[in-house]
């Protein structure tokens, strides 16, 4: 159904995404180390890696929110039970995995432990291909975040039945966390292959509304479709959640795009009090750097340092919520002129 608000997990409950899973599929085919899967937030990017899982022997590993070692492991292990109709073959006789029928135990400290690389290791063994998806891996904190890094470079530098997909929405971090431009990084230098997944044209977004409301069984006015593609701009996840609330029982279009607005406001009030001015200026209409640095001055009352201004401006284009003084989503715009900073 197009309207579940869980990522799809077979390929036939995509929509459009053929493109996409071919480049995959040939990144695999040609045995490419390490693919990146890029793209705004509520893209859809999670629906097509665990998609593509569909037909490959592989793991899909949600690091949003890991802290700790033990949270990671636990992680993994929610991955391989997820996977051990494809990989159930690869895991067996592995020292520290155990299957069982309530999951997978992956056993990383005492005796008969084994590490997520020895893990790789032991999987490279087989000869078979294996890919590696790990979600938004650019969240993760010191130390966990330069093991993962290690892990990919050694992955590329010495596992060659091993492919390592990573997808995420903050493009800028997940480049820089990567370091494929930075000298001291293991992973310096590497060919990285990049899949972007770009919204929908508005062609598109009413195909897939209408497809949508027909599982649905319902059929909307022509007006009300155009009106949700003209607010939520081809972002699939924005799509999904107005069908959704719609097929629910939620029939005012304004208010199904309030709801949007408030959950992306929720996203936003985590940032900084100077962020939050720096996107509340930019929201206005401020268009360039000495705009932005001279409204939130005369707003905050202080003469905010060039340095700061440029950092700040700088991050919000690495987290992908603007590029070039514009917003990559219309609901995020909305969002950022309800911020109180």
């Amino acid at each position: 159904m197009l309207f579940d608000l869980r990522p799809k997990t077979s390929r036939s409950d995509l929509f459009n995404r053929e493109d996409e899973l071919r480049e995959l599929d040939r990144a695999v085919s040609h045995g490419y180390p390490l693919t990146l899967v890029l793209g705004i937030r509520r893209i859809g990017k999670t629906s097509i890696v665990k998609a593509f899982l569909e037909k490959h022997r592989g793991v899909y590993i949600d690091t949003r929110g890991v802290s700790r070692r033990s949270e990671l492991y636990e992680r993994i292990g929610d991955g391989l039970y997820n996977s051990l109709s494809r990989t159930r073959r690869l895991l067996e006789g592995i020292r520290g995995i155990s299957i069982a029928s309530a999951g997978v135990e992956v056993r990383w400290r005492g005796s008969d432990s084994i590490s997520f690389t020895g893990l790789l290791q032991e999987i490279n063994k087989k000869g078979e291909r294996f890919i590696l998806v790990i979600d938004e891996i650019q969240s993760l904190r010191p130390p966990l975040s330069a093991e993962l890094r290690s892990l990919v470079a050694y992955s590329y530098d010495n596992l060659e039945k091993i492919s390592v997909i990573i997808s995420g929405s903050e493009v800028g971090l997940l480049r820089s966390f990567l370091g494929v431009d930075n000298a001291s990084s293991p992973l310096y230098g590497r060919y990285v292959h990049e899949v972007h997944v770009e919204r929908f044209a508005k062609d598109l977004s009413k195909e897939f509304l209408m497809k949508g409301f027909r599982e649905e069984g319902l059929k909307l006015r022509d007006e009300t479709i155009e009106e949700a593609v003209e607010l939520f701009d081809g972002i699939v996840g924005w799509l999904v959640f107005f069908g959704r609330s719609y097929a629910d029982g939620m029939r005012d279009v304004e208010k199904i795009s309030s709801m949007a607005v408030n959950l992306a406001l929720e996203e936003l009030n985590k940032l900084s009090p100077r962020e939050k001015s720096v996107l509340k200026a930019i929201a206005e209409g401020a268009k360039s750097w000495s705009k932005v640095r001279s409204l939130v001055s005369e707003r905050k009352g202080v003469v905010l340092p060039k340095s700061t201004v440029t950092r700040i401006i700088d991050k919000l284009e690495m987290i992908s919520i603007v590029r070039d003084y514009e917003f990559l989503d219309p609901v995020y715009k909305k969002a950022c002129k309800k911020l109180k900073p």
